[in-house]
């Protein structure tokens, strides 16, 4: 197996979770797995943070390449740029621009050489039965074409991400005529498999590509119970404030500040009394954006709001053992299905939805017993779940605690991965 996985361990994005789990699933099966991963320069220049615990989550059979992915064109601070970069930023950009034009339209198509040589070499080394590639970067899906025309072998698709749909707005994300639709109407015609993570984006390839229908797959996200484990269960006291927490990257795209307004009506009630909200997690995905964020968190002084910085997935039980709710916001769309939403199942804790409630996440939650999800996403909709939130955490029994978790590990990454790992073994062996 070879996995084009630019988001492997020490990356931090949201997607780094899959990706790992795929090459941890399939080396446990017995396939011999090479991940080519960026390098940890490339996430040092961009993200400014990496997390080097996660590493120590992956399987020792998977043997993970670095490729130096080219990250000129994307750095914006003027001290990390080349000469000719920061001399001649209009033309240097546009060169890029044209780069992507004629090549690739993406951002990251300058990958796609290094990726295909890279894998050129890992199959002289040992032939390569089967490709799969996830995205995004969607620049990864040309290289799984490339390399299938080049090598001859099959690829399978793994779309965490769509590409051409716009998940926030539910249309097309490109004006028509695009070049992205001819390359994904090439790369998904030619894969053997087309994997996706929710049920409403199933439904959505299958109908904008029939042809593919019978190659499409589900794949939900699951649970690391290797990694997020027990957190434990201690009743609330009843005269102690209780603790609400959030996890996962923080990005701007969240309902942060519908959020914090209904916080502050929540908090007028006493079931919230001198409650506490700690926020865990990277601010967004570039650096450039931290400040941003951090200040919408902090800046407003809400009572009990507190950013407590980024926390290691090897490190998440102990977070979620210290809190006695928690609060999952995510951005409203059908489509869109919390990465995280496992973990916050395995906390066996109350689990305050902040989303609209036809993002798939509902359905998502649909069994786990102690789930609240506002009715909107406004500040009284937000108030009225956290509060239903809190009446429970105050309640809540070693029995319902139970009853959450026995949900929460229901939803595995082995459990998800299996079905269609049995199918990519079938078309890896020819």
């Amino acid at each position: 197996m070879l996995l084009l996985g630019m988001q492997f361990p020490p990356a931090r994005g949201s997607g780094v979770y899959r990706i790992r789990a795929w090459a941890n699933h399939l080396a446990r099966r017995g396939m011999d797995v090479t991940v080519l991963a960026a390098d940890r320069g490339f996430w040092h220049a961009l993200a400014g943070d990496v997390d080097e615990d996660l590493v120590g989550t992956v399987d020792p059979r998977v043997r993970v390449i670095e490729v130096k992915v080219p990250r000129e064109h994307l750095l914006q601070d003027v001290r990390a740029m080349s000469w000719l970069h920061a001399s001649f930023p209009k033309a240097f950009l546009t060169a890029h621009e044209k780069f992507r034009e004629k090549v690739f339209p993406e951002s990251y198509a300058p990958m796609i050489p290094a990726y295909v040589a890279h894998g050129v070499a890992v199959h002289l080394r040992k032939p390569v039965d089967v490709i799969l590639s996830t995205g995004n970067p969607y620049s990864q899906y040309a290289a799984a074409y490339l390399l299938s025309r080049t090598l001859r072998r099959p690829y399978v698709v793994d779309y965490h991400d769509p590409w051409t749909l716009n998940l926030w707005t539910e249309e097309d994300h490109f004006p028509p005529g695009h070049m992205a639709f001819r390359w994904e109407r090439r790369i998904i015609d030619r894969a053997s498999l087309v994997v996706t993570v929710n049920q409403p984006l199933v439904d959505w390839y299958r109908d904008r590509y029939p042809e593919a229908a019978e190659r499409v797959r589900l794949v939900e996200n699951g649970l690391a119970e290797e990694v997020v484990g027990d957190p434990g269960f201690t009743p609330v006291d009843a005269g102690r404030p209780l603790r609400a927490a959030f996890l996962g990257t923080i990005r701007g795209g969240l309902p942060l500040q519908e959020y914090l307004d209904g916080w502050t009506l929540a908090r007028q009630s006493p079931e919230l009394k001198d409650a506490t909200m700690d926020f865990y997690g990277y601010l967004g995905f570039f650096k450039q954006h931290a400040q941003g964020i951090r200040a919408r968190i902090e800046g407003g002084a809400v009572p009990g709001v507190s950013y407590r910085g980024p926390v290691s997935q090897t490190q998440i039980s102990t977070v979620l053992g210290s809190h006695d709710l928690m609060a999952m916001l995510l951005t409203s769309s059908r489509f869109v299905t919390a990465g995280k939403g496992f973990d916050y199942m395995a906390s066996g804790r109350p689990v305050v939805g902040v989303h609209d409630p036809r993002n798939d996440t509902t359905a998502l939650f649909k069994d786990y017993p102690l789930f609240f999800g506002a009715s909107s996403v406004t500040a009284e909709g937000i108030r009225d779940a956290l509060l239903a939130a809190a009446r429970a955490a105050r309640a809540q029994s070693r029995e319902q605690f139970d009853a959450a978790r026995v949900e929460a590990l229901r939803h595995t990454w082995d459990a998800a991965i299996g079905p269609v790992a049995d199918e990519i073994e079938v078309i890896a062996r020819g």
